[in-house]
């Protein structure tokens, strides 16, 4: 009896003895795609790798004996199913169910003999626990379940597409992630799950922008349709998109035309009528209209707003959840000429890697993280040394340490470790920023983290009076309980499981962040998992992972100054002396309104918690403190000073000079509520280190 077609195996002579067999001298041969037993996997432009892919049916389905794979099977299995360089795991984790993966039945020893196919050790040893024969695809799905706690930590790993195909995998990794993490999903068949809105979202800001539009409209509803359904009409819109086109240019503009009309009379066609033109590619200045809305700018559909938004020029991304009248706003205000600047306060340099045994350089775009303590790249060399890095499932993630050339320019270079893995993000730390000098675009040569160089006899600014030796001090700022944006729709996610290192510091951390007010007791429907992040000195820092609230958190126009336009400044002023003050727990200073905390919540222990005062890790935090901390030095008429978030730099041609602009810029931070630390306050000094 042949396997289940759903599995993705074509039925051949040898799975009809009841034993699979792997053919290892035989190429691959695609099925016939009109056969009337295509699996699912082919309809989606996947097709079996060959026959020694084409695994044993299970004995529930056939009723037959299963014999073992020989090593030789086994070897020849883990050569089709182990993951390739560069290869994420949620791309990887597709492969198995497409290669027959779901009728590959393994026993415990089978999978221990099949070996890696990772290269994770959780998984693999999760995929080896099972000793009773399963297929391995339940395999790989058990075992991504141990290793990752949500789907988003599978998301994360997902890179831009280019081409349709390539969006409808990106599409199918999605549903493989909702199938391990979804209790609501009764398929194992990722071309079967529905695609949700969320999911469309995520696969739109993945694509090109010249596609933004079409694909907001090919699905603008609640309408529940499965992956294989938008992957049918990804392909319809494909072909139209690279088909000929100049004979439905007329006919297109009066669809379009025709289309607006239905949108706003909210025609019960309209659907459909959305759904044939969004297969038609629109090229040329001459087919673009230009849209009016009336006076009141009610009834206007979103996916309407969605396409005029997009026309404007609007990037799309920043509108992923927002209301329609708030975008409705936003397209009065392009019409009639207004403007609203937003600034992304995320800042990326360009990096160039020489890796170990390679002579031509590698160019990575970093975030510039000045609170990570190391410095990650993403890369398949293995260096000699292991380090554990505590991550997002609230234990810690195997990587290792490799030596590598490394340049800012291109031209410099500097021997630096790099904490490399396959699945790590592009982050420069502050380490690699601390290491030595390079000089920028502009031509100017620059230092960071240069430990502060004190000179015998010059006063010292931490030796002021009002500064705290208390290594949790904690200030509170004197203004009125702050109204931030508050969240579109609830988000709770369930807690991490922690690592039992950091169970009793998170605790102690806990009760005394409660006994300073910073965070009490609660009930909320919010709730965000503690992540527990360990820092260079060994200590714990009690941060919660807030990206499922930023996701759905309002934008707010950012203030926070660009770190390189920083350096500049800095280095045309060309002082002798330098100070600098680093303000003790900033966010936890400045106080919350009520109605604004219970997004904020956490849970411990069984007791749910939140937070009264900004918190670390939400993404309107540095923005709201920067622009605080601005305003208080500025009420107390601060000296020429330069200042990113929560640090402070001043300078001078004597000590003297920098001792006194430093002493009345602590005065007025104090003055305003804030705590300092001793250990914070560097200078004067010739060199100092900044941020």
């Amino acid at each position: 009896m042949p396997p289940d077609t759903q599995s993705g195996v074509k039925p051949t002579d040898t799975q009809s003895k009841a034993k699979a067999t792997v053919d290892t001298q035989s190429e691959a041969k695609p099925t016939d795609t009109k056969s009337a037993a295509q699996p699912t996997g082919t309809r989606l432009g996947v097709q079996p790798t060959s026959t020694r892919s084409e695994a044993r049916p299970t004995a529930a389905r056939s009723g037959a004996t299963i014999e073992s794979f020989s090593l030789k099977d086994l070897r020849s299995l883990r050569k089709d199913y182990t993951i390739r360089p560069d290869e994420s795991i949620i791309s990887w984790l597709v492969r198995p169910r497409d290669a027959a993966g779901e009728a590959t039945m393994l026993d415990g020893t089978e999978a221990r003999h099949l070996g890696s196919l990772s290269h994770d050790p959780v998984i693999d040893q999760e995929m080896m626990r099972e000793a009773s024969p399963c297929s391995l695809w339940e395999r790989v799905l058990g075992s991504v379940a141990q290793r990752y706690l949500c789907a988003d930590d599978l998301y994360m790993q997902q890179t831009q597409w280019k081409t349709i195909e390539q969006g409808i995998q990106r599409l199918r990794e999605m549903a493989v992630a909702e199938i391990v993490f979804s209790d609501n999903i009764n398929t194992k068949n990722p071309d079967l799950v529905p695609c949700t809105p969320v999911m469309w979202r995520k696969l739109v800001r993945l694509g090109p922008q010249e596609y933004s539009s079409a694909l907001a409209i090919i699905k603008w509803d609640e309408t529940e349709e499965t992956v294989l359904d938008m992957a049918k009409k990804l392909r319809t819109y494909a072909d139209a998109v690279h088909g000929p086109t100049h004979a439905r240019i007329a006919a297109l503009e009066t669809q379009v035309r025709g289309l607006a009309d239905k949108m706003e009379e909210n025609h019960k066609e309209l659907k459909e009528d959305i759904l044939q033109i969004s297969a038609i590619q629109v090229r040329g200045s001459g087919t673009t209209r230009k849209h009016s809305l009336d006076r009141e700018g009610k009834g206007i559909p979103r996916a309407k707003l969605w396409v005029l938004l997009r026309e404007c020029g609007e990037n799309m991304k920043r509108w992923d959840g927002e209301s329609t009248d708030a975008m409705t706003q936003r397209l009065h205000e392009l019409l009639d000429g207004k403007t609203v600047e937003a600034r992304e306060n995320r800042v990326f340099w360009t990096v160039w890697i020489r890796w170990p045994g390679t002579s031509e350089p590698q160019k990575y775009e970093a975030l510039v993280d000045t609170g990570a303590q190391c410095t990650l790249l993403p890369s398949r060399h293995v260096g000699e040394e292991s380090v554990s890095i505590a991550g997002v499932t609230g234990g810690s993630q195997d990587f290792t340490l490799v030596e590598a050339d490394v340049s800012l320019t291109g031209n410099e270079w500097k021997r630096h470790p790099i904490v490399t893995g396959p699945e790590v993000p592009c982050i420069l730390g502050i380490d690699l920023l601390r290491n030595g000098y390079f000089k920028d675009p502009k031509g100017f040569r620059w230092a960071f983290g240069i430990a502060a160089v004190e000179t015998g006899g010059v006063k010292q600014l931490n030796t002021l009076p009002g500064l705290s030796e208390n290594p949790s001090a904690v200030g509170l700022l004197k203004v009125e309980e702050q109204q931030v944006p508050i969240a579109t729709s609830i988000v709770h996610r369930q807690q991490y499981r922690a690592t039992r290192d950091a169970v009793i510091p998170i605790h102690k951390m806990i009760r005394e962040l409660e006994s300073q007010g910073v965070v009490s007791k609660t009930h909320s429907p919010f709730n965000s998992p503690i992540w527990p992040v360990r820092k260079s000195d060994g200590e714990w820092r009690l941060t919660v992972d807030y990206r499922a609230l930023n996701e759905v958190t309002p934008p707010l126009s950012a203030a926070v100054p660009d770190m390189l336009e920083l350096q500049y400044e800095l280095e045309s002023k060309a002082a002798k002396w330098y100070a600098t003050i680093d303000i003790a727990n900033a966010f936890f200073s400045i106080p919350l309104a009520a109605e604004c905390r219970p997004q904020f919540a956490f849970t411990w222990r069984g007791v749910q918690y939140t937070r009264n005062q900004l918190p670390q890790g939400w993404k309107h935090s540095p923005t709201i403190c920067h622009g605080l901390i601005q305003a208080a030095l500025e009420k107390g008429e601060a000296p020429e000073h330069l200042q990113y978030i929560d640090d402070i730099i001043v300078w001078g041609n004597t000590a003297m000079e920098v001792f006194e602009k430093g002493e009345k810029i602590i005065q007025i931070l104090l003055k305003a509520g804030f705590a300092i630390k001793k250990s914070k306050v560097k200078g004067p000094a010739r060199e100092i280190k900044f941020l």
